[in-house]
């Protein structure tokens, strides 16, 4: 936190039990649900983090930086047309989080998303540079990462753009232990990322659980909870 600085958060849901929540609410900083119904979204964002102590301006987010995102807590997906997303340049405190199945980010930024995959949580890397990138294709994480839709067991990811166009993402074996160790070498790379500091968006890190257009396949569909999480640029 001290590395880069944040102007301020927000919270943001659509739809019935969806629920959204930061600081220490039921135990965790973040608490995200995306609910039971349709075109159901949930959020928590954080704005700016880029521009204190560093050398980007207010309402940007300066790619030209190693930026990294580490985060723990335990993730629950039960439906198979639900989502789980975080990522930089997202939609921002006015506007709902994107749907499952469509594109997560519409400005230049970077992420990852989970899904349910044959009954295994996995995951690929999206970004937007001057257009949607091709994502990664859904890839089994490490062994024991979230192997059944019930698990809603312990994990523990980082999320790199290194400032070059290379975005990574480092995970660990999941656990019914919080005692995790995320790995040096990344598990999955998307290139062609955003570069310089002409981003016109100033949200991130940005966390979604969204449903699709279509009413989900199980309940409760998608949520994410963590107690920790660390933002370093450099």
């Amino acid at each position: 936190m001290y590395r880069v600085g944040l102007a301020g958060s927000y919270t943001k849901t659509t739809g019935a039990g969806g629920v959204a929540s930061i600081g220490n609410t039921g135990g965790f900083n973040i608490n995200l649900n995306a609910g039971s119904a349709a075109n159901g979204t949930s959020k928590a964002g954080y704005f700016d983090p880029t521009a204190a102590l560093m050398t980007a301006s207010a309402g940007k987010i300066d790619y030209s930086k190693r930026i990294r995102f580490s985060i723990g807590g335990m993730m629950y997906l039960a439906s198979t047309n639900s989502v789980i997303r975080m990522v930089f340049g997202g939609t921002g405190n006015a506007t709902d989080a994107p749907l499952a199945g469509v594109n997560g980010l519409t400005i230049k930024g970077f992420g990852v998303e989970f899904a349910l995959q044959s009954s295994v949580i996995q995951a690929r890397l999206i970004g937007f540079n001057a257009s949607y990138l091709t994502p990664t294709s859904y890839t089994t994480l490490t062994n024991g990462f979230g192997l059944a839709a019930s698990d809603n067991r312990f994990f523990g990811v980082v999320i790199e753009s290194d400032g070059a166009g290379n975005i990574n993402l480092y995970g660990a074996d999941s656990s019914i232990n919080p005692n995790i160790n995320i790995g040096q070498v990344p598990l999955l790379t998307l290139t062609g990322g955003p570069t310089n500091d002409t981003s016109t968006n100033r949200f991130g890190p940005e966390i979604h659980c969204s449903n699709s257009s279509s009413t989900p396949s199980a309940t409760p569909s998608a949520i994410l909870q963590s107690t920790h999480w660390l933002l370093d640029v450099q």
